[in-house]
């Protein structure tokens, strides 16, 4: 027991010393290596049991996630066919890519955020081919919403007969004033 309480204490001394890290990075989303599997990322159940995810027209997207960094509001989404939804075509293959036009508005539509780039999914003009029966994860980065304002929708483009929008209503995060 005598020798437990110096071992606790040298521990206690040398992670209350250590010095700050040299190379830490100064944004939350630098931690996101695009090498990393993305699929492998700390996401959130769906249907979200926490609220706050959002909803889309289309059942093959889903939003899994939402995070705020220091420069970046940070979609975390999946695309993939249910093999007892809306369309039989479970065995053929699709085309994704996103608009780079895309943008999250405020509720109220009075204020917009820009796409900043994306990993997983092309960006328009270039697409990707999947199966239909593959489950794509997919990480939108977009400007940080301003502070307080923690209610907003994605809006890619609009829907018509030959092509599904990502668009997804009703999102939300905590994101106080301070």
């Amino acid at each position: 027991m005598k020798a437990i309480v110096p071992l606790l204490l040298l521990l206690s001394a040398c992670s209350a010393n250590r010095p700050a890290a040299v190379n830490a990075p100064a944004d939350g989303a630098e931690y996101y290596q695009a090498s990393q599997p993305i699929a492998g990322y700390q996401q959130r159940l769906y249907p979200d049991p926490q609220g706050g995810l959002g909803h889309s027209q289309d059942p093959d997207i889903k939003v899994t996630d939402i995070r705020l960094t220091a420069s970046y509001t940070v979609l975390y989404m999946t695309f993939g066919k249910d093999p007892h939804g809306h369309d039989n075509n479970y065995y053929g293959t699709s085309s994704i890519s996103f608009n780079p036009k895309a943008v999250l508005a405020t509720s109220d539509g009075k204020k917009t955020y820009a796409l900043v780039k994306t990993e997983g999914i092309p960006v328009s003009p270039e697409t990707r081919d999947i199966k239909n029966d593959e489950k794509v994860p997919f990480i939108l980065y977009f400007e940080r919403l301003d502070k307080g304002i923690e209610s907003f929708d994605l809006f890619e483009c609009q829907s018509d007969n030959q092509n599904s929008c990502f668009n997804v209503a009703g999102m939300s995060i905590h994101n106080p004033i301070d």
